[in-house]
């Protein structure tokens, strides 16, 4: 097992490459200003093996004591300052692949299906030419994302634009659904039916429950018999007694 300062040096190569070089291949985009969300870095590192263990708090202390000057971070971005920031986005649109990709969260999917993909997060979408390298991503969000196949060269003859950002990734607006292929829509969990409340079982034969200060207890209630007042009780009594 590394030792702590060889994985704070093993982080902070990691990040000079990501930010500097090649955040594409780790499914990650910066944004116009060079910038990384610290959730999404966390996201990608999480599925990367011998880096889940990473925590803004790594970050910090590779940004601080590792790399005072060359990196930088705030409250939601991490940024490279020296030697500069990764600079992938093409300038001008392509055309595109004939097919790109993109998984959305399971829950999304009525969504898509009736508006289309819509930026969120990103000023852009992030497009995958490999579906698989799409999944991987989605599953980010969500373990069981939804694949969804963008027909993108018919979207470009209708106006969409598709940025290159690497070897793998595209950039676009937003795309109409008439351009997607969804799968069917997950099924719903059918939701467990409430368990019956079962009746008290009666009391063994011949047992007698007790309450609390040691008076017999009936299970059940006496219909239509009214408890007599305590006179009453004391007047038959003394009826018996003058009888016998």
């Amino acid at each position: 097992m590394r030792q702590p300062q060889q994985r704070r040096e093993s982080l902070a190569k990691l990040l000079d490459y990501i930010l500097c070089r090649r955040p594409d291949e780790f499914g990650l985009v910066l944004d116009s200003q060079g910038r990384l969300a610290i959730k999404e870095l966390l996201r990608a590192l999480a599925q990367e093996e011998g880096w889940a263990y990473v925590r803004r708090s790594h970050l910090e202390e590779v940004v601080n004591l590792l790399r005072p000057g060359a990196l930088a971070m705030d409250q939601s971005h991490i940024w490279a300052v020296q030697p500069g920031p990764a600079d992938l986005r093409a300038a001008e649109p392509v055309w595109p692949p004939p097919l790109l990709y993109r998984a959305i969260t399971a829950k999304s999917h009525e969504v898509v299906a009736t508006r289309g993909l819509q930026p969120h997060d990103e000023r852009e979408l992030v497009l995958a030419a490999d579906p698989e390298v799409a999944r991987r991503l989605g599953r980010r969000r969500d373990p069981q994302a939804v694949l969804v196949t963008i027909q993108a060269q018919r979207a470009a003859t209708q106006g969409a634009q598709f940025f290159p950002y690497g070897d793998q990734l595209y950039l676009s607006g937003a795309i109409a659904p008439e351009f997607l292929q969804l799968p069917p829509a997950p099924k719903k969990p059918a939701a467990k039916p409430a368990p019956e409340k079962q009746p008290p079982e009666p009391p063994t034969p011949g047992s007698i429950l007790l309450d609390i200060q040691g008076q017999p207890v009936k299970p059940w209630k006496e219909k239509g018999r009214k408890k007599e007042p305590a006179w009453k009780e004391a007047a038959r009594q003394q009826r018996r007694r003058r009888k016998s």
